[in-house]
């Protein structure tokens, strides 16, 4: 049986990284594979596999033996120590580094940093990127030979009780929408500019519900509120603000995310939409295709197929955007039932049968 180790977070907290390895490494057992998860929060012994603290890996480096060592985080360091033992010792190990964003500049990493990132990119196997930004960018340091671009998309499944998990007047509220939107998002900052675009949505339902009088809900999944900065905390409130200022208290909901996945909200959604001002490929908005509701998003880079672009930042584009899929909605309701969306997981998996067979 092969051993695959993966680095990086696993939820909770939900967010596109620890979604995507718990779904990978849920995939990869049911293809016959050995996973184990290393990760610095809660260690776990789950049914189908473990998670361990990363310092860990030290001991079971020569214990377990794996076949891949696959990161998705760009922790050098570990990465570095990893790679120069496995070689030291003989150990046949492949290395995989997944960019799932590459907002750094590696010309801006201190000494140390630049030759841990030196080190390590010319000794890393194979590289995965999740969307052709992240790939024109590594090409400046990776051969390209190296690189191969997977969108991170695996499909989701609701498990039994999943929805029933969500707090009950939460749930109330999703079963009593008219016509129910759904976001999710950090309150982060990129550029100085609201990152997930929660304010770009509080404007539409301003506009749309005040002035246009629709008939419509909006429900935000707000990720890590309890790990923002002061600044962040301080946006927060006033977000909240501009809400009851605008008399928007019964048509937006604030969920913050609490040990749930978006795929239950999603399927029980009438539209996705997904504000960012900057992105990698949006994870959500090919769930949404998934649970065949319409999606609209920012252009700021390559989107699922089905999704319904508007120019980042424009206010006045978002909200023509919405107005027609709004009023030719059974169009657009067809139109994404008809996609197949891909699930990337069987890439990926090549991609490791690849690496078995050098």
């Amino acid at each position: 049986m092969k051993k695959i180790a993966l680095f990086g977070p696993y939820p909770p907290p939900y967010g596109g990284r620890s979604i995507h390895i718990k779904r990978l490494a849920k995939k990869l057992i049911q293809d016959n594979k050995l996973v184990h998860i290393y990760y610095n929060g809660k260690v776990k012994n789950l049914n189908q596999f473990k998670i361990r603290k990363v310092k860990s890996i030290l001991f079971y480096i020569f214990k377990e033996k794996y076949d891949i060592f696959h990161f998705h985080d760009r922790n050098f360091k570990l990465i570095s120590l990893i790679i120069f033992i496995s070689r030291f010792f003989r150990l046949k190990s492949k290395t995989v580094l997944s960019y799932h964003s590459f907002r750094d500049e590696p010309s801006e990493y201190n000494y140390v940093e630049k030759l841990l990132f030196r080190y390590s990119i010319k000794r890393i196997d194979q590289f995965v990127c999740v969307g052709p930004n992240e790939y024109s960018k590594l090409c400046k340091y990776v051969d390209s030979n190296k690189i191969e671009t997977i969108q991170s998309y695996i499909q989701p499944s609701e498990e039994e009780g999943e929805f029933a998990a969500f707090p009950i007047k939460l749930q109330e509220y999703v079963q009593k929408s008219e016509f129910l939107i759904t976001a999710n998002g950090n309150i982060r900052f990129h550029n100085n500019e609201d990152l997930y675009g929660l304010d770009m949505l509080i404007e539409l339902m301003n506009r749309i519900v005040n002035h246009n009088k629709y008939n419509v809900q909006l429900l935000i999944a707000v990720l890590e509120s309890h790990k923002q900065t002061e600044k962040e905390t301080n946006y927060y409130k006033e977000l909240k603000t501009r809400i009851k200022n605008y008399s928007l208290e019964n048509f937006i909901y604030l969920y913050e995310v609490n040990n749930t996945e978006l795929y239950p909200l999603l399927k029980r959604s009438n539209l996705f939409i997904r504000p960012t001002n900057t992105d990698s490929y949006g994870v959500s908005v090919a769930e949404a295709v998934f649970a065949s509701i319409p999606a609209i998003a920012s252009d700021v880079c390559e989107r699922p197929l089905g999704a319904t672009l508007f120019l980042s930042r424009n206010e006045e584009s978002l909200y023509t955007q919405f107005c027609e899929v709004f009023n030719n909605y059974p169009y657009y309701l067809k139109r994404v039932k008809e996609i197949n969306q891909s699930d990337y997981f069987v890439n990926m998996n090549n991609l490791y049968e690849k690496l078995f067979n050098i």
